[in-house]
């Protein structure tokens, strides 16, 4: 007993390192696919470390904040998207917290990680544990093409929604293929329906699986129709967002249209794939557009004709060296055309460039995971596929995994690369959107309650007024910050008496607004009446002509009208153009209004001729620099 005691304590700490050595073997796969899943969120956090929002982003937010939680919320056609399971993420972190970006990044990394952990769960279902599984989950989590789904929020809650549902719908489909139950085609369904809420791209997801299951899950293409309940379903679900979807179509500000010309589609065609796809597939693109606001591919010419010729010789060899290689290309290429380059040809090729679109790689971000997935189907076998290689000679076994360890090292290389310049080329813009709306938020919190401040465009860093047009404006961006107890109010145009209204500049400071343009003397000194010894304009029925020291061009203009005198009705415009007329309070005030026309004339009427003008200014609202702003110095960041 006593030498069995002392075998067992001898061989309890010599065999440990043997167990785990066992444990890795088994599990190694798994381990290292983990770890490239932790590698890529480190990657990506450092990147949305410097991001903040964008564009869409603070449309989406401001609309969740002054919308109740209903259908006529969740189910508007967004430009063409139907969104419900984004538009509840906005509205939940509009209510958790407003322009918060490190809330809005760390849900993005959650996200993220899920529609990782998916996309692994998915490659093993799909071709079991083996380490080949790395090369396409390798694609997905570093492939600069989905960039644009991690820095974005606004493509963010659309995108990796959409391909968490995916990769789990498409695992689901495969083990009812393999078990026959019929609860496993339910939860297929149900991811199904998680992906079409995602946004409408998830449409495409049920001919995904069809196109799968008869290139690659079945013996023969007829062996399809054996799964005929699981299609009605999956065919049931598709039908039934599809009715939603032309019924709520009509709100959609961006309807389905024709392309202008098929050179256009042409052009497009040329600048997504070429431009963006295949560089993006390859590590691409290197290099980025400037100061566009959104993820602009721009690779260097001679890499892109690199990276066509080394897509070739890619599909070239996996088709000469694997049966059903062609099948994944397809496949991939009738993914892309469907959900990625349909959509923009009907919904934005009327009204924007060919060129601007293509270059755009959110348009292309879901395609990273299909991709994954096509080029995981060309290069290895699905579990219990036979005779899946045409050959598999010994000559070429290691110049080919030299060539394959080669490329490999060369995408990550591009990727990381295309990473860090992504990063730099938007350290600029999103610095200055920190601070515009760190300052704004510190204008508002500080500005003195019932201020009326004047409504204006925001940066173009922040929104493009030119696409957003309303939705651009202080009164959407900067009022969804402010306490309702302040009672600020916003006036695309003044009318009446104000005290000192204040406008934003483009620092996010709040400034006292002033009339900026062409200004009148204060008038000729009085010598009878009411006003008698003062220098002022009478104001009479009959209208009295004052004179602008310069000329205006027509416009509608604001025109500033200081004055005292009783309470009246005073009646302002131009000769030959528009009026505007505005009550009036008794005492000395400042009153505003907008007449159109131009010249170096303004006439004013009164009803009750008990008004005397002092002074006229006509020109546009800009804010006062010869006062304080609010706050002193912008915020920075």
């Amino acid at each position: 007993m006593a030498i069995s005691a002392a075998t067992a304590r001898t061989d309890g700490p010599t065999s440990q390192p043997l167990d785990v050595i066992g444990w890795l073997r088994g599990r190694g796969v798994t381990v290292a696919a983990v770890t490239l899943i932790g590698v890529q969120l480190g990657l990506k956090g450092a990147l949305l470390a410097g991001g903040y929002f964008r564009q869409d982003d603070y449309h989406y937010l401001d609309r969740a904040a002054a919308s109740g939680f209903g259908w006529s919320y969740l189910m508007v056609v967004d430009s063409g998207h139907l969104l419900p399971l984004g538009m509840t993420i906005a509205w939940l972190q509009s209510r958790l917290g407003m322009y918060n970006w490190p809330l809005t990044a760390g849900v993005i990394l959650l996200m993220l990680a899920a529609a990782s952990f998916a996309m692994l769960r998915m490659l093993l279902t799909i071709f079991g544990r083996r380490p080949g599984i790395l090369v396409p989950l390798g694609i997905f989590l570093f492939s600069p093409l989905s960039l644009a789904g991690t820095d974005w929020w606004a493509v963010a809650i659309e995108i990796l929604p959409l391909e968490a549902a995916t990769f789990l719908a498409v695992d689901a489909h495969v083990r009812y293929l393999r078990s026959g139950r019929l609860r496993t085609a339910a939860a297929t369904a149900a991811w199904l329906a998680v992906g079409m809420a995602a946004m409408e791209k998830g449409a495409v997801v049920p001919l995904l699986l069809l196109g799968l299951t008869a290139a690659f899950l079945v013996p023969q293409v007829r062996d399809v129709r054996r799964y005929w309940r699981a299609w009605a379903i999956y065919g049931g679900v598709l039908a039934c967002y599809v009715a939603v979807f032309f019924v709520q179509l009509h709100t959609s500000a961006v309807q389905p249209g024709k392309p202008s010309s098929a050179g256009h589609v042409l052009s497009l065609t040329e600048t997504m794939v070429g431009t963006s796809l295949v560089p993006g597939a390859l590590g691409g693109p290197w290099h980025w557009a400037t100061g566009s606001g959104y993820d602009q591919a721009a690779p260097p010419v001679v890499l892109r004709y690199l990276a066509w010729a080394v897509a070739v010789i890619v599909v070239v060899v996996t088709c000469l060296r694997r049966a059903r290689a062609w099948r994944a290309w397809a496949l991939l290429a009738g993914y892309i055309v469907a959900a990625d380059f349909v959509p923009v040809v009907i919904g934005r090729l009327g009204g924007y460039p060919p060129s601007l679109l293509g270059a755009q790689t959110r348009y292309l971000t879901d395609a990273t995971g299909m991709l994954a997935l096509c080029a995981g189907l060309a290069l290895l076998p699905v579990t219990g596929e036979p005779d899946p290689y045409r050959f598999r000679p010994a000559a070429l076994r290691r110049p080919l995994a030299a060539a394959a360890a080669v490329l490999v090292c060369a995408v990550a290389v591009g990727s990381v690369w295309s990473l860090e310049r992504l990063q730099s080329v938007s350290n600029a813009t999103t610095d200055t959107a920190r601070s515009y709306i760190a300052t704004a938020e510190a204008a508002v919190a500080d500005a003195p309650p019932g201020t009326v401040i004047v409504d204006s465009a925001v940066p173009e860093v922040i929104m493009d007024v030119g696409l957003f047009w309303n939705h651009a404006l202080t009164s959407d961006v900067i009022a969804a910050v402010t306490v309702p107890s302040q009672h600020l109010t916003w006036r695309q145009t003044l009318h009446g008496a104000a005290a000192e209204p204040m406008i934003f500049d483009d620092q996010g400071r709040l400034w006292p607004a002033a009339v900026i343009g062409q200004y009148s003397w204060p008038g000729p000194r009085v010598k009878k009446g009411p006003f008698a010894g003062q220098y002022c304009w009478p104001v009479t029925a009959a209208g009295t002509r004052v004179p602008l020291l310069g000329s205006l061009y027509r416009y509608a203009w604001t025109i500033r009208v200081a004055y005292s005198g009783s309470s009246d009705a005073l009646t302002a415009g131009f000769p030959g153009g528009t009026s505007g007329t505005v009550a009036l309070p008794a005492g000395g005030h400042v009153a505003y209004l907008t007449a159109g026309g131009g010249g170096k004339t303004v006439t004013l009427r009164g009803a009750g001729g008990g008004l005397c003008v002092t002074g006229v200014t006509v020109g546009s609202l800009q804010p006062d620099t010869t006062k304080l702003p609010i706050p002193p110095l912008p915020v920075p960041r």
